[in-house]
């Protein structure tokens, strides 16, 4: 049987987002090895807990093969961990997938720069032509925009980077072969041409509210920086900071006007650490052309950027309220009562209104340093490092996590404070 068989059996095992892969391959040479344990030995697994382990004793291959069977069908391949092709950047986060389904063309994303770009899917024109241009100005560069295929900013990410005539990564939610949102079908095709759609979960599999800030990590794994666009307060996009923030990796953050509440979550991100980008310069001088040599700023050129035209030549939609769709570029009027219809159909995700848990999770590590913020007044970074005893990386890694989480607020003098 082939190994991609076991990775298929492993992946369904453990599900999406799982923390106990690399646990698992430290004692255990590969998922074959896995499976042929006997189940004495797979119960007495340490730091494995007992569901994870009682499943791994479930030796049924049917419905992997169901799955493997139906990428041949739908014309879908498969990386395994183990596969050459497999993003070893990826491989640094601390819950790698086992498995990624893929439809469209490879690419090298540890020879590539590539860069996740995200925002509000109920975005302004502002936003809406900040995300086209600087994923534009980026892949002309030669670097790979990634995005989620959402509504809005997404959408005009990845729009951007087809019109530079680059290659883009849509990762998915959902089955690599279900395209989510619907409006965003003409999209998916046009990244299929020359781009690549990824996805943990297998050919079919319906995109779920739950799937969003799995798939998020994913997005930030990928790429060596995030660049968060335009979002509010409360955004799916600032998970994806987050765990960018927490994999160690710099997060960028286009600002906005100080009143326009879809510009709050990024302008809050640059208050409290990331840094601030108001060109695609910001973000690629940021690396070092010898580690991409693929890269040549210099093929940014001047142009006319007409987000609008690009979004209705790729049919990027945006979240107008709760159960509208509006075609970016088009008068909201022409919006039929099919498309409101179909629109509140599809059940796409709300934004977050109500403080989401994963803004207040903390790692052991970013207790450590936020135990030591006083209840009141302020403390400086020396003294968090040498009470702490973690190098000053560790710690501003992870104060730039908890900034980006809402827990701490960065002042003047590099001080520190809760917020």
């Amino acid at each position: 049987m082939s190994e991609s068989l076991y990775w298929t059996w492993l992946s369904i095992k453990l599900g999406a987002a799982s923390p106990y892969l690399s646990r698992l391959l430290a004692t255990h040479a590969s998922p074959k090895d896995i499976y042929d344990a006997e189940s004495s030995e797979l119960l007495s697994l340490d730091k494995i807990p007992e569901s994870v382990k009682t499943r791994l004793t479930d030796k049924s291959l049917d419905r992997a093969e169901r799955i493997l069977e139906n990428c041949r069908a739908a014309g879908i391949g498969i990386m395994t961990y183990a596969d050459p092709r497999y993003p070893r950047v990826l491989k640094y986060t601390d819950k790698p997938p086992a498995v990624l389904y893929f439809r469209g063309r490879p690419i090298d994303f540890d020879r590539k720069l590539c860069v996740a770009v995200v925002g509000t899917r109920q975005m302004s024109d502002y936003g809406r032509d900040m995300a086209y241009r600087f994923a534009y100005e980026l892949a002309s560069a030669g670097a790979i925009v990634v995005s989620g295929m959402a509504l809005g900013a997404d959408g005009m990410a990845a729009a951007g980077a087809l019109d530079a005539q680059a290659q883009t990564v849509a990762v998915l939610g959902g089955g690599a072969d279900v395209v989510y949102p619907k409006v965003h079908k003409k999209l998916y095709n046009s990244i299929l041409k020359d781009g690549l759609v990824l996805s943990e979960y297998p050919p079919g599999a319906a995109s779920d509210a739950a799937h969003f800030p799995q798939r998020n990590r994913i997005i930030s794994g990928l790429a060596r920086c995030t660049l968060v666009v335009e979002c509010p307060e409360r955004s799916g996009a600032l998970i994806t900071a987050e765990y960018a923030a927490a994999q160690g990796r710099p997060v960028f953050a286009i600002p906005g006007a100080v009143d326009m509440p879809n510009s709050a979550g990024a302008n809050r991100l640059i208050k409290n650490g990331a840094v601030m980008a108001t060109s695609a310069m910001d973000i690629l001088e940021s690396f070092e052309s010898a580690a991409f040599p693929d890269l040549d700023s210099s093929a940014i050129g001047a142009m006319r950027y007409d987000a609008k035209k690009a979004a209705n030549r790729y049919g990027v939609s945006s979240k107008k309220d709760d159960n509208r769709v509006i075609r970016l570029g088009s008068f909201r009027g022409t919006n039929t009562d099919e498309d409101i219809e179909q629109a509140s159909a599809l059940g796409m995700e709300k934004e977050q209104k109500e403080p989401a848990r994963e803004f207040v999770t903390m790692s052991p590590a970013e207790k450590t340093v936020y135990d030591f913020i006083p209840e009141e007044g302020d403390v400086s970074m020396d003294l968090i490092v040498s009470a702490t005893g973690q190098s000053v990386a560790d710690v501003t890694m992870h104060l730039l996590s908890l900034g980006i989480k809402g827990a701490v607020t960065e002042l003047p003098g590099n001080r520190y404070r809760r917020a």
